[in-house]
């Protein structure tokens, strides 16, 4: 894809004479020419938006900066296999763009190019998912908001100047609650962990991602660098083979009562009472460098997608509760963090969360941190000098 829609700003202005001009290529004829905004700022201001639509008419005239669906999909999905190191998530994406060009195959094969995609194509899809194929509402919303992503990276880089899925309204949800575990039944999964007698410290690793809140790649890539215990974080930044989710580094911080559990996971740390406990298994003194992985199986490799999640089956089982993903133990972090008290916004920053509402859903979880909120707030009580109170009328 060479060519773009390029949108002018006030950084293209030059004065001449009186006049503030653009100069510009003529997309049809290709010669140079000035197109005059105006004498003052405020005119020019105005004028902008005006010059670039009439700009992107001359552009669409010519076609040459058209860019096909194809070629769009592809420029989207290359920039996600820069961005991403999970492999899953990126043949995720891949699916999500398949089955957009499989509807487009199906209800409009004459439709070729991005900029002829509109509003009405994206509902129509959206009730395309839903009803003829059977997705359910979140999976049709989260296909609803790559595709605006998709729209949105090609504007950012001047393919597009419009996101026809802005108006598209997602679908209802039906609320989920989603599994957590309970501190009774946290100090089970504990205490059986602790109990057995393998070369892999389960402990550990579950009782990280219950006082992290960590998502399963991000303790899974943890290195020995990683871990500062003197500045008392743990660093979820990029390294090989690694990206946070979100893209941003962010420091959680070790919690008082995960020192002495975390110091059992490396060497040079603390002593097991037979040598050196690292990294899942007993290691020689020498062992042990910064980019060494802090969790791995009893070969030194990392676990495998599946491993953990089965032994967390077997120790729920074993403790006679119900089981839950990995992915609960984020869940628990967050519900006993807001149980406890832990300000929203403070438990935002450290689980790595771009958006609020995924914290909101785990505020009725604190109800007597709620109430204690609420009942600090003043209503008719503060206002006893008001005329026109209830209280000044009695």
């Amino acid at each position: 894809m060479t060519y773009r829609l390029r949108q002018f700003n006030l950084k293209s202005v030059v004065k001449r004479g009186k006049f503030f001009e653009i100069r510009y290529t003529n997309p049809r004829t290709q010669k140079r020419e000035y197109y005059k905004l105006g004498i003052t700022h405020d005119e020019v201001k105005r004028n902008l938006p005006e010059f670039n639509r009439m700009y992107a008419g001359l552009k669409r005239q010519s076609f040459s900066y058209r860019i096909t669906v194809s070629q769009g999909v592809q420029s989207w999905l290359e920039q996600k296999r820069t961005e991403l190191s999970n492999k899953k998530t990126v043949a995720r994406y891949e699916e999500i763009m398949n089955n957009f060009a499989e509807f487009l195959k199906d209800k409009f094969p004459a439709l070729e190019y991005m900029d002829e995609l509109a509003q009405k194509h994206f509902e129509e899809f959206k009730e395309y998912r839903k009803n003829v194929k059977g997705k359910k509402e979140r999976t049709v919303n989260f296909e609803l908001d790559m595709l605006s992503n998709l729209f949105k990276r090609l504007m950012e880089k001047d393919y597009l100047n419009y996101n026809p899925l802005s108006k598209v309204k997602r679908l209802q949800e039906p609320f989920k609650e989603e599994r957590w575990f309970t501190e009774e039944e946290i100090r089970k999964i504990f205490e059986i962990a602790k109990s057995e007698r393998t070369r892999i410290n389960w402990y550990v690793i579950f009782a990280t991602y219950y006082y992290t809140g960590m998502r399963k790649r991000e303790l899974m890539s943890l290195r020995r660098g990683d871990i500062d215990f003197d500045k008392g974080i743990i660093l979820i930044r990029h390294k090989e083979g690694f990206k946070p989710k979100t893209d941003r580094p962010r420091a959680i911080p070790i919690h008082p009562e995960l020192v002495p559990i975390l110091r059992l996971a490396s060497p040079g740390w603390a002593r097991h009472s037979l040598g050196h406990f690292a990294l899942g298994r007993f290691v020689s003194d020498n062992d042990g460098r910064d980019d060494d992985f802090v969790f791995v199986n009893s070969k030194g490799k990392l676990f495998s997608n599946d491993a953990i999640r089965q032994k967390l089956k077997k120790l729920c089982r074993k403790a006679g509760i119900k089981p839950g993903k990995l992915h609960s133990f984020r869940h628990t972090w967050t519900a006993h963090s807001i149980m406890k008290g832990c300000p929203s916004d403070v438990v935002q920053a450290i689980g790595g969360w771009k958006e609020k509402d995924m914290i909101e859903r785990y505020k009725h979880l604190a109800p007597d941190y709620m109430a204690d909120i609420y009942k600090k707030t003043i209503f008719l009580g503060s206002q006893a000098e008001d005329k026109g109170s209830l209280k000044a009328q009695s």
